[in-house]
């Protein structure tokens, strides 16, 4: 079953939140730009990651206001990324978590790089992946994207939002299922107006919480995959460098996100730098069959201590 969808207020806006499973630990995932919590449920693959992070803590996730069933924000100007961080502290207070540890992906990253810098004894932990302190390149970060590289992927971004083609760019391992495109499409879609999207990677491109680094106090997990193209893995690499108690672990694939490739391997590390405890048996294969609509799917399940995981591996048409 989903968990409830419930709102709180900050400044006379609403903010959508779920909240589900049991800790300590608590974790929250610092929402990115373009989430839906209603309809994330609708893929097996964000349902198995949320479930398995929710087996060893208390799983917090929210819409950012501007975002998927949260109210919506003035999109000129955007609030400053400060406003982010305190929906972020709106939330952690609205369940009752003093301390918490963040996990913040891709365009993300700022926000819970300045959460944990601000709020220094409200995170216990910090996990980043794929993502960057700034994405734009400049004379003392040369690994950045160049600025007219960085006008032209907005411009591609733009001109792709809400068709099936962008599953390409942002889940590679994917883009090959066609029910995942045409879901992941609906999701874009559902999370953001094209209007706001590219108002939203604007804002992005002018963000650098550099400064911010050296304040991290919290241990920090720094997952990156090399081969991801969104978000070059020099980046990462440049996050374990300068926040004090980061470690680097870099991933195989390619995907600039963590839920759809090697699921087990970067839950497994999450698990071990939250709790100190990682558990590698090997898991039973269960077969099941599901009919939808015209389709015959079947699904391999690992049942070894989740409850519900589920990853779909084949497809036939009836």
């Amino acid at each position: 079953m989903r968990p409830e969808t419930r709102y709180l207020r900050l400044q006379g806006d609403r903010i959508a939140y779920q909240a589900f499973g049991e800790g300590p630990p608590d974790l929250v995932l610092a929402p990115g730009s373009f989430g839906h919590l209603d309809i994330a449920w609708e893929d097996p693959g964000i349902t198995l990651f949320y479930r398995t992070l929710a087996s060893f803590c208390r799983l917090i996730v929210f819409d950012r206001r501007g975002t998927g069933i949260s109210d919506p924000l003035p999109l000129d100007p955007l609030p400053p990324w400060e406003s982010y961080a305190r929906e972020l502290g709106a939330v952690l207070h609205e369940v009752g978590a003093e301390r918490a540890a963040l996990l913040a992906e891709v365009d993300a990253g700022p926000t819970g790089i300045f959460f944990a810098a601000t709020k220094p004894e409200r995170t216990s932990a910090l996990i980043l992946a794929h993502t960057t302190a700034r994405f734009v390149a400049a004379d003392d970060y040369p690994i950045g994207l160049p600025a007219a590289a960085a006008e032209a992927l907005v411009a591609e971004i733009d001109r792709l939002w809400g068709s099936e083609a962008l599953a390409a760019t942002v889940a590679p391992s994917r883009a090959g299922d066609e029910r995942f495109r045409r879901w992941f499409a609906k999701l874009n879609r559902a999370g953001a107006s094209p209007r706001a999207a590219q108002a939203f990677l604007r804002a992005l491109l002018e963000v650098d919480v550099r400064p911010a680094l050296p304040l991290v106090q919290a241990p920090t997990l720094v997952l990156h995959r090399p081969d991801a193209q969104l978000v070059p893995v020099a980046h990462g690499r440049y996050l374990a460098e300068h926040i004090p108690r980061a470690t680097l672990v870099e991933l195989p694939g390619a995907d600039p996100t963590l839920v759809w490739e090697t699921p087990e391997l970067v839950l497994d590390h999450i698990e071990a730098f939250l709790t100190g405890v990682r558990r590698t048996a090997a898991p039973t294969r269960i077969l099941a069959t599901v009919l939808q609509r015209r389709s015959r799917v079947t699904v391999t399940t690992s049942a070894d201590r989740l409850r519900d995981p589920v990853v779909l591996v084949t497809r036939e048409r009836l």
